[in-house]
């Protein structure tokens, strides 16, 4: 029988009335309104003041909410909320007249309470705790109203012990309206059936804590937005958020745990921001992913942090993007005994041509096949599954056995934009015939390694400029380039090592063929190479620069030679065991503006001048270059220093070589190889003598500056002056 909230208060007014006080107090409020109301009309006089005082029924509940839907009180009156008693109630238009919107709930409940309200608003407060009783059945169920509103805070909603199949709210299709639930407990264990079964609305969930056995909020229609809060799933076969079917659901900074299935998206929009979702119980459920999105829903991710000890986030046939956060995979319950799992999953995985991107995310996948994964690997109990789209981009990747890993199946592709990987075994993985797109603006190194390593294998989707820096792991095998088709692929051919010609034009022969190089092409050990400066476009070539594996040669004739002498912007050498760079300098040819020195910035020459004396000779022009000032100098078959220390160590070997007076091992030149010491004491010995300066504020030689010819006959004469050189 169906009592409803009017007949449990004229039962509850009978029962205080036989007591002898209900009564009295009524009548007393009735007679003192109505004397108040005609003093009003004859005195004006306020009485909101007074309008509670004595009232019964306000005496009766926890609190009171205006309600200008409420049925007409005498002047006066505030209306009072009405209690939900223990009875099957319907809360639909007639009850809501008798009664009302606004409804206080307390206690044990052995029948459930139904919302079909069309358009009206309903209020329900708890006023504390509150128990429901009755198995295979609902606590509250929505069918219509414009919108419903739950106040709990700091109560507790839960089932009674045992209870069984029951769900504390359930939303029926024909729900159009919208739905709060603020704060609050909710303790739901019953099995089975999950805490929320949502068919149709949209529901805000605002910081509540809720306890469930299966499932705490289920959708399939509904859309629910969660603020806040803290929902724990101990046993679930499905998830502890199971959106179905929601065209815009969201999550913000949700603490959300679960034995498997955190947040299962289903043909679904949903977004999460911030929070934390662990699966914490896998010993009920080893291989269920944290987070997982299929058929065809949308999964946005940004900044929250995701534990697991299977899967991360797990995206079959629909589309996720994480942007930022922490993703972290144990992989704790694989290989035990007794065994939960005989195979390994990666924190990030895509199947089923669905998309995942990936884009300023931490991915920590400690004890795990793989960080990152398109597909799965030949063999496993998955294999025949197809891969998905894999993008990865400003991504932290560590700690696993493969950063990125292109798995086996149809579809599976995987684009790698930018990552840092650290302590992986292997930065990149690649299944059988699989092939990785790199971007070019890709520059860090990473290791690469595949299932099916052979001569010409190729490595990555052709499209890359000679960029990338990827070091080979298949034993035997070294990477490669193909600069015609512009891919990177595996070879066992001996390496070559790398020329970089700047301001000049490198070329080798094939046969009578002549190839010009570009830069960061492979040359084999002992190939002849020429060089060719480029026109200095108005200024004076002075020679060159090499570095040979990183180290600066002092003298260029350690590895060119020159087929004239007279003119040195041809240059040949035999491609060494490193790799090489190669620099043609100039010097400027103006007359009036000198090269400037790094460390002797001011020449003693005037430039204004119209001659320079030089040994008793005249020289016409103070930056004059023709080889007759040589001659002037008696430096007749002196070879011509290019630069700094080719200067320094002419003079000192002229002058025999002499031990610099105060050269340690701590004031060495930082810009000089330490072992190289006849370098370092030609260079301290002419800073002793004078003849040459030092930049003092870096302890820096700068060796490799270039002299002018003018610069070197100052230089010598100045040594010849001081009685240094004969």
């Amino acid at each position: 029988m169906f009592k409803t909230c009017g007949q449990a208060k004229k039962a509850c007014m009978h029962e205080k009335s036989e007591r002898g006080v209900i009564f009295m107090k009524k009548f007393g409020t009735r007679l003192i309104s109505a004397v108040l109301a005609g003093c009003m009309m004859t005195s004006v006089l306020p009485v909101s003041a007074f309008a509670l005082e004595g009232s019964a029924e306000f005496e009766r509940t926890v609190s009171a909410q205006e309600n200008s839907d409420a049925p007409a009180e005498p002047s006066g009156e505030v209306a009072a909320a009405c209690p939900l008693t223990g009875g099957d109630i319907i809360i639909n238009n007639d009850f809501i007249k008798a009664n009302g919107n606004v409804y206080s709930m307390s206690g044990t409940y052995a029948d459930g309470i139904v919302i079909d309200a069309a358009d009206d608003d309903v209020v329900i407060n708890v006023t504390g705790e509150t128990t429901f009783a009755k198995g295979s059945a609902a606590f509250i169920t929505v069918r219509r109203a414009k919108s419903v509103t739950v106040n709990a805070e700091g109560q507790t909603i839960k089932t009674a012990e045992g209870l069984a199949y029951s769900r504390c709210l359930y939303a029926e299709n024909t729900f159009t309206g919208t739905a709060v639930l603020h704060g609050g407990t909710y303790n739901w264990q019953c099995g089975s059936r999950p805490a929320c079964y949502l068919l149709g609305g949209n529901w805000t969930f605002d910081h509540l804590t809720m306890k469930a056995i299966t499932r705490a909020i289920d959708t399939d229609g509904a859309n629910v937005t969660v603020n806040g809060g803290t929902y724990d799933c101990s046993y679930s076969d499905s998830a502890t958020f199971l959106i179905q079917n929601s065209p815009n659901s969201s999550f913000t900074d949700v603490t959300a745990s679960g034995a498997g299935w955190v947040l299962n998206a289903v043909n679904s929009w949903v977004n999460v921001v911030g929070g934390s979702y662990s699966s914490n119980k896998a010993e009920v459920h080893p291989d269920r992913p944290t987070l997982r999105a299929s058929d065809n829903a949308t999964l946005n991710v940004t900044n929250a942090n995701v534990t697991g000890t299977y899967c991360d986030v797990f995206v079959t046939g629909a589309t996720a993007n994480l942007f930022g956060g922490t993703y972290t995979n144990t992989n704790e319950y694989i290989n035990q005994e007794p065994p939960k799992l005989s195979y390994e999953s990666p924190a990030l995985k895509v199947w089923n041509g669905g998309t995942l991107s990936v884009n300023g995310a931490v991915v920590d996948c400690t004890g795990g096949n793989a960080a990152i994964s398109s597909g799965e690997p030949a063999g496993s109990d998955y294999s025949y599954v197809a891969g998905g789209n894999l993008v990865v981009e400003n991504c932290t990747i560590k700690n696993s056995q493969y950063g990125i890993y292109l798995g086996w199946g149809s579809n599976a592709s995987a684009e790698l934009k930018s990552a840092t990987f650290e302590n992986n075994d292997s930065d990149i993985y690649l299944a059988s015939n699989k092939e990785i797109t790199i971007s070019d603006t890709f520059t860090t190194p990473a290791t690469i390694k595949v299932a099916d390593p052979e001569e010409g294998r190729q490595l990555t989707v052709a499209g890359n400029a000679n960029k990338l820096n990827l070091v080979g792991q298949n034993k035997d095998y070294r990477v490669a380039y193909d600069k015609a088709q512009h891919y990177y692929y595996l070879t066992q051919q001996e390496p070559g090592y790398t020329l970089t010609a700047e301001g000049a034009t490198a070329t080798i022969k094939n046969g009578d063929d002549v190839i010009e190089l570009a830069p960061n092409d492979e040359i084999a050990k002992g190939t002849p190479v020429t060089l060719t400066a480029h026109d200095g476009d108005g200024l004076e070539f002075a020679g060159w620069t090499v570095t040979v594996n990183g180290v600066v040669l002092h003298d260029p004739r350690d590895l060119l030679t020159f087929p004239n002498e007279e003119d040195q912007t041809t240059a040949t050498f035999d491609m060494p065991e490193g790799d090489v760079k190669v620099r043609a300098e100039y010097n400027s040819v103006d007359p009036v503006e000198p090269p400037v020195d790094p460390v002797n910035p001011v020449d003693p020459v005037d430039p204004v001048l119209p001659g320079v004396i030089i040994g008793g000779a005249v020289i016409l022009g103070a930056y004059e270059t023709g080889t007759g000032i040589y001659r002037l100098m008696n430096m007749q078959g002196i070879p011509l220093p290019s630069n700094r220390i080719e200067l320094a160590e002419l003079v000192w070997e002229r002058a025999g070589k002499p031990e610099p007076q105060n050269m340690t091992d701590e004031d060495l030149y930082a810009d000089i190889d330490a072992a190289d010491t006849d370098a370092q004491k030609a260079a301290h010995w002419m800073v002793e003598q004078e003849l040459m300066k030092f930049d003092e504020d870096n302890n820096k030689f700068h060796p490799c500056f270039p002299v002018s010819k003018l610069r070197v006959c100052l230089t010598w004469q100045n040594a010849k002056d001081k009685g240094l050189i004969d």
